[in-house]
């Protein structure tokens, strides 16, 4: 295993440090947070069918929600 020196900035380093756990060595805070996936690796894998019966059944779950609330009210308010 090779070593590299690298410089950084006052700022990224106390980023840095402030992002390393106790048992970790400053390589593996950048290999933890370099390897993060961006929300774009994540664009198409779900289908237009999927989203659509996932929107359904979140509207269907408010819908209940809020009729649960409308008769909660009601019983309370005799």
């Amino acid at each position: 295993m090779g070593y590299k020196t690298i410089s950084l900035s006052d700022e990224a380093y106390e980023i840095l440090k402030k992002a390393k756990r106790d048992s970790e060595s400053f390589s593996q805070v950048v290999i933890r947070l370099a390897s993060r996936r961006s929300l774009d690796d994540f664009v198409g894998c779900i289908s237009k069918e999927s989203i659509e019966r996932m929107s359904a059944a979140i509207d269907a779950f408010r819908k209940g929600r809020g009729e649960v609330w409308s008769e909660s009210m009601e019983e309370m308010m005799g």
